[in-house]
């Protein structure tokens, strides 16, 4: 296979959307310039400064469903992306910072780890990236760095989970934004549909008229 051609197709395929990235559907992979096949989810790509912990996911949600990394701590990132829609925000515009009306759609944040930009114009590359431009955000999060590190250090509970996930011994606020990318990349992962059990040798997880239609 040629891996370089492969990767184009797959970052090409997960670039068209937030709403796409949650679908095995979109991922393609290719042999050759002239043969496509569809393929499982790969593993998740994990970035060599931020490997993965069980510590560090379960610090990752914690934050993702905390205000205290936002402005004025009445917003979370599960407000925009929230879980029962679909961890997006159903509405065609997304909710703003309080005093703020945001003028895009709040896309997915499950499979994400895939993408190579995120947000709808692509100028985060990575969810490290992501995540503090989300929380610091003007009509997002509109977070001061040092207040909300300040509100970190100031949680017991944080101060002791920060030293075992980062050897730390007062929260830094950029650490939290790699404990968020932690947590998307780990249980925000969802690789457990029919197409990809079809894809990895289950035939009975697809419909006839499903196989018939890829």
């Amino acid at each position: 296979m040629h891996q370089g051609y492969a990767s184009k197709v797959l970052a090409l395929a997960l670039a068209l959307g937030g709403a796409l990235a949650a679908s095995a559907v979109v991922v393609v992979l290719a042999a050759g310039p002239g043969a496509k096949r569809l393929a499982p989810l790969p593993e998740v790509p994990v970035p060599a400064d931020n490997p993965m912990s069980a510590a560090k996911v379960e610090l990752g949600k914690l934050l993702f469903f905390d205000p205290k990394v936002t402005g004025d701590a009445s917003l979370s990132c599960a407000d925009c992306h929230d879980p029962k829609q679909g961890w997006g925000f159903a509405d065609p515009i997304s909710r703003g910072y309080p005093g703020t009306v945001h003028w895009r759609n709040s896309q997915t944040v499950v499979n994400s780890a895939y993408l190579a930009k995120l947000f709808w114009q692509g100028d985060a590359g990575s969810l490290e990236a992501q995540g503090e431009a989300a929380n610091t955000g003007a009509v997002a999060g509109n977070g001061s760095n040092d207040v909300m590190e300040a509100r970190l250090r100031q949680t017991p509970e944080y101060i002791k989970r920060f030293k075992e996930v980062f050897g730390t011994e007062r929260p830094l606020i950029n650490d939290a934004w790699y404990a968020i990318a932690a947590f998307e990349r780990g249980p925000l992962v969802q690789k457990d549909n029919p197409l990809d059990r079809y894809l990895k040798g289950d035939k009975k997880a697809l419909s006839a008229k499903a196989v018939k239609g890829m």
